[in-house]
């Protein structure tokens, strides 16, 4: 499954594939737009299936009501209604149109990379663990970003090639980067997501 979607300051294209054998995924993702920003989240359920599918949708059920929130706000309350799943690794991004800021906030294997239209690379830090509703501490890294910043966030189920790296590298469109990046990768025997954004303004 390939979704794109313009949300006018930002291009977004996402790529979906239950590990093979499966009916279901057991990633989720969530993206919705406001007038003030952006939010992006992907997580990826423990294991595969339909549990792992479970816990990683009621993660994207509480973004999808609190969105308005603060990504570290937003992790802890999906953290909260994770008790007695599987858990989830989960990356949520949220881009601020008048800051100029992206909020990032992570746990677990869920990684996320910025090319900035320079040229320059870089990869915020993960924070180890997972989400099961057990206590944890969140950090939020803040990422200045521009005109023409690529954003790239994917499971693990997306063995990363360093040649896609000159992909991402290039501007181009995010639905362009997707179908390149989907004809190179190799086949994973697990469920994956990749989420590309483009911000336009």
């Amino acid at each position: 499954m390939i979704e794109h979607q313009d949300l006018k300051e930002v291009d977004i294209s996402i790529y979906q594939i239950a590990k093979k054998g499966n009916w279901c995924s057991g990633d989720a993702f969530y993206t919705v737009r406001t007038d003030n920003y952006v939010v992006c989240a992907v997580a990826d359920g423990l294991g595969s299936g339909e549990e792992a599918m479970d816990a990683s949708s009621a993660a994207m059920s509480v973004i999808k009501r609190d969105h308005d929130l603060d990504t570290e706000t937003i992790m802890d309350r999906c953290n909260q209604v994770l008790w007695g799943t599987r858990g989830v690794v989960m990356t949520i991004l949220k881009l601020d149109f008048h800051s100029g800021i992206i909020e990032y906030t992570n746990i677990g294997n869920i990684t996320c990379t910025f090319y900035k239209p320079s040229g320059e690379l870089y990869r915020p830090v993960p924070t180890r663990g997972y989400l099961s509703g057990k206590k944890k501490k969140f950090k939020t890294q803040r990422i200045p970003y521009e005109k023409d910043t690529i954003f790239l966030v994917y499971s693990d189920g997306l063995i990363f090639d360093p040649v896609y790296h000159s992909i991402f590298s290039k501007v181009d469109t995010p639905r362009r980067m997707i179908d390149r990046v989907v004809d190179l990768m190799q086949d994973s025997n697990d469920d994956t997501t990749i989420l590309v954004g483009k911000v336009n303004r």
